[in-house]
């Protein structure tokens, strides 16, 4: 029994400096960015608070009563660190703050958190990448270059159920002035936030919607809802469709060829029946990348799509 009891005030003496080291890391991580106020700012006093209040009642019953000053000291170090913490929380260190009163940074420390104490609730009852949900319906709206009561009322009922701010003046003046190939980007931006599958097939029902709740579907809008659909199909089943519609971009002499480069940085070069062309952009459908031709064809550059392996 005696070699038992031994032990165990081995293990705790060990555990005691596991949480100095512990500690230390904590808070060094911490103090080298002290002036930072990004930093202070991401410190929740409140929650350093409540673990102090858990620590301190078990030290003074250690010492007072169980005259168990080992673990007593597990507990000082918590405390400290925990104290030290708060400190940087408050802005103590931040340059701007020297002249500011101790008790008043701790005053508005706390009141910073609590404006913000409902922003983790909110990002789990609102849907992933729903300000990019939200311009994306903006701009499908308004493809048809109009925007009726009926789509209006649907994009600002989602804003209000998501809690999010209703689309400004400013916000429509953008959605009005988008093209087909920047709805389509902006949905595949939105993709890449690796939304939830159910999410990603909701907003394909929305889409439907408001493309048909004027029960006049155009040409870019039937051709969009149906490029969006295979995208989106792909993404929901995590399926690699086997062929894809590429866009080649052809310069017709060295002038356009360097006009292309500057106007398209990123896109991949590539030698062609003896010539060099641009690939730019991969699309699903054939009438959707035929159509992003005939844009690039308006703008003076040869385009052709090609279907090719994906």
């Amino acid at each position: 029994m005696q070699l038992l009891i031994t032990s165990l005030n081995y293990i705790v003496s060990f555990a005691v400096l596991i949480t100095i080291v512990r500690m230390y890391f904590t808070v060094n991580k911490l103090w080298k960015r002290k002036s930072d106020v990004e930093v202070a700012h991401s410190i929740s006093l409140f929650a350093y608070f409540l673990a102090i209040c858990v620590h301190l009642p078990f030290m003074l019953k250690f010492i007072l009563i169980d005259k168990n000053y080992m673990t007593a000291a597990n507990d000082l170090v918590n405390i400290v660190g925990y104290s030290i913490t708060i400190l940087i929380g408050t802005g103590f260190w931040v340059r701007q703050n020297r002249w500011i009163k101790f008790g008043d940074l701790i005053r508005r420390a706390l009141r910073l958190e609590r404006n913000e104490a409902g922003h983790l609730v909110k990002s789990f009852l609102r849907p992933k990448g729903a300000h990019q949900i939200l311009s994306i319906l903006e701009k499908v709206a308004y493809l048809d270059n109009t925007l009726n009561d009926r789509e209006k009322k649907l994009i600002t009922e989602f804003a209000k159920f998501w809690k999010l701010d209703l689309p400004t003046f400013e916000d429509w003046e953008i959605a009005a002035n988008t093209t087909m190939l920047e709805v389509r980007q902006s949905i595949e931006d939105y993709l890449d936030v690796s939304p939830p599958i159910e999410q990603v097939a909701e907003l394909l029902d929305i889409i439907t919607l408001i493309i048909k709740s004027d029960d006049i579907v155009t040409l870019e809008e039937h051709m969009l809802l149906e490029e969006v659909t295979s995208m989106i199909n792909s993404y929901v089943k995590n399926t690699n469709v086997k062929k894809m519609h590429y866009i080649l971009l052809v310069p017709q002499s060295e002038e356009q060829f360097d006009s292309v480069r500057d106007i398209f940085p990123d896109a991949s070069l590539e030698n062609r029946r003896g010539g060099r062309v641009f690939i730019r952009g991969q699309f699903f459908s054939k009438e959707f990348a035929e159509e992003v031709c005939k844009k690039y064809i308006a703008l003076g550059i040869f385009s052709i799509s090609e279907e090719a392996e994906s």
